[in-house]
């Protein structure tokens, strides 16, 4: 009977055999002993077996099981994450971020962190390179018997290290000071801070303790010295970087739309676009910011963009169309952003003008068709059917109720705006009603009036209301602020019948 082979040890627990993870808080891997040597020995023999396709189940669970967590051997800066999903390595990462300080001892006595010295780890970055380890299936057998070391992934910002080596230097000292330049106080153009003899340290030696402190997550130290040193950049050579970036400033940038309008980069806005990296050991370099350039193109842009008005037709039940509230209009949209940032940021940085265009595509309008009630065509309001809506008729000084095509109430004789203050004409609707309310404006000649407990209130268009008016008697004229005055009783009722939203339709 054929022996039958025990599951490999990853089938059953990854963990029980293989290298056990570290904590963030675990201590970096000690140089492997003999028992390491043995260990590795023993998985480049597993591996070795699994190549040669002597792997049956066991080779599919190994590869399964490490489908989305890291291989077998993957370490970064001392952490082991084999079996460490995505989250749990950026988490591993940054608990050991704040362990990789920087010891200064010398004629300076500090401990740094990485943020000092301008150095940034990516944690999501480097977790996504140790998972490549095991990407596909073949590089999961492959991690077996490769290097299982991740780097670090980190960024450096120049300028943070220079004025962090620069805050070490006692105050009673002079710092020495390459010359710079800088933005203006109008922010409009490059001009030169001048250069000092001075106290220095040297930022390259710190820069290369905080490499190594991320590189390990562990912390790192150096000894650094004061030393009297001249300007490494010299007025000139900085005169001459803001020479170039001035001129960079002065070349026209225009882009045009399909109209003819013309949108051009002012002085400020292309000075913004220049990043001024600096050095300790020579003269800063400028380069164009990609991304603040593709803010300008596309804020234009957006400008340029007109989103489609979209018609509405009143048809009648055969289809025809009986008047048009809202005309349609196709819209447009920029599309070629992208690419006239590049074009931008290729010209500038090469010191020529740019001129372009914005090419757009059409947004085309849709139609929305709105039945109207059999025997509304020829009223003031084409209503649906069914639909209740308010006619004032400024000509005759009426106000009628209709659902649809169907006189309900009225009409009813009002009193409207005398002509110094006339009613609005328009379509509106009812936005808000009061049983009872104190009314306060201004008259004509701008003196205020307040009227205490006006009855069954239908506000329509800001202060413009249908109300009941106690203190006439008689209507059918025009006298009043703007607002309809009506009867009591027939204000009560427009009050009851009529809903938010309902519309008013006021006319000559």
């Amino acid at each position: 009977m054929p022996v039958k082979a025990s599951s490999p040890s990853w089938a059953r627990n990854a963990s029980t055999t293989g290298p056990t993870p570290l904590t963030a808080a675990s201590a970096p891997r000690a140089q492997r002993s003999v028992g390491s040597r043995r260990r590795l020995t023993a998985w480049v023999a597993a591996a070795a077996f699994v190549l040669l396709g002597v792997v049956g189940v066991g080779g599919y669970a190994y590869a399964a099981h490490y489908q989305d967590i890291a291989v077998p051997g993957t370490t970064i800066g001392g952490i082991d994450v084999t079996g460490m999903n995505r989250d749990d390595i950026v988490t591993a990462i940054n608990d050991r971020i704040g362990n990789a300080t920087v010891t200064i001892s010398g004629d300076a006595n500090a401990t740094a962190t990485l943020a000092d010295l301008g150095t940034t780890v990516d944690a999501e970055a480097t977790a996504d390179a140790a998972l490549a380890r095991g990407e596909g299936v073949a590089d999961r057998f492959t991690a077996l018997v490769s290097n299982g070391n991740v780097p670090v992934i980190t960024t450096t910002d120049e300028a943070a290290v220079i004025s962090y080596a620069a805050s070490l230097i006692p105050s009673d000292r002079a710092v020495a000071r390459n010359a710079s330049i800088a933005l203006n106080g109008t922010g409009t153009g490059f001009e030169v801070t001048s250069g000092a003899e001075g106290t220095a340290v040297d930022s390259d030696a710190l820069k290369s303790a905080a490499a190594s402190a991320a590189a390990s997550l562990s912390p790192a130290s150096v000894s650094v010295a004061f030393e009297t040193k001249s300007p490494s950049v010299s007025d000139a050579e900085a005169q001459t970087v803001a020479d170039e970036a001035n001129g960079w400033i002065a070349q026209d940038v225009t882009v045009t739309d399909p109209d003819g309008e013309a949108y051009t980069a002012g002085s400020a806005t292309k000075a913004s676009w220049i990043t001024v990296t600096p050095s300790d050991t020579s003269a800063p370099s400028i380069s164009v910011d990609t991304d603040k350039v593709s803010e300008w193109v596309s804020a234009q842009a957006d400008d340029v963009n007109e989103d489609p008005v979209n018609g509405k037709r009143n048809v009648n039940s055969n289809g025809d169309v009986m008047a048009t509230p809202v005309e349609a209009v196709d819209g447009r949209e920029v599309t070629n952003t992208d690419s006239i940032t590049t074009a931008v940021v290729q010209a500038f940085s090469s010191d020529q003008s740019y001129s372009g265009s914005y090419e757009t595509k059409t947004i085309k309008a849709t139609w929305e068709d709105r039945p109207v009630a059999a025997g509304a065509e020829n009223l003031p309001y084409q209503a649906a059917e069914g639909e209740k809506w308010i006619d004032i008729n400024l000509s005759d000084k009426t106000v009628t109720a209709y659902e649809g095509a169907t006189l309900v109430h009225g009409p009813v004789s009002v009193v409207d705006g005398a002509g110094a203050t006339p009613t609005v004409t328009g379509i509106y609707h009812v936005y808000q009603q009061y049983e009872s309310q104190t009314m306060r404006g201004d008259n004509a000649d701008g003196s205020s009036y307040e009227t205490e407990g006006v009855p069954w209130i239908s506000y329509f268009h800001l202060g413009y209301a249908l109300h009941g008016a106690p203190w006439r008697s008689s209507f059918g004229y025009s006298a009043s602020h703007g607002c309809l005055n009506m009867p009591v009783d027939e204000a009560h009722w427009f009050y009851d019948w009529a809903d938010i939203g309902t519309i008013v339709d006021s006319h000559n």
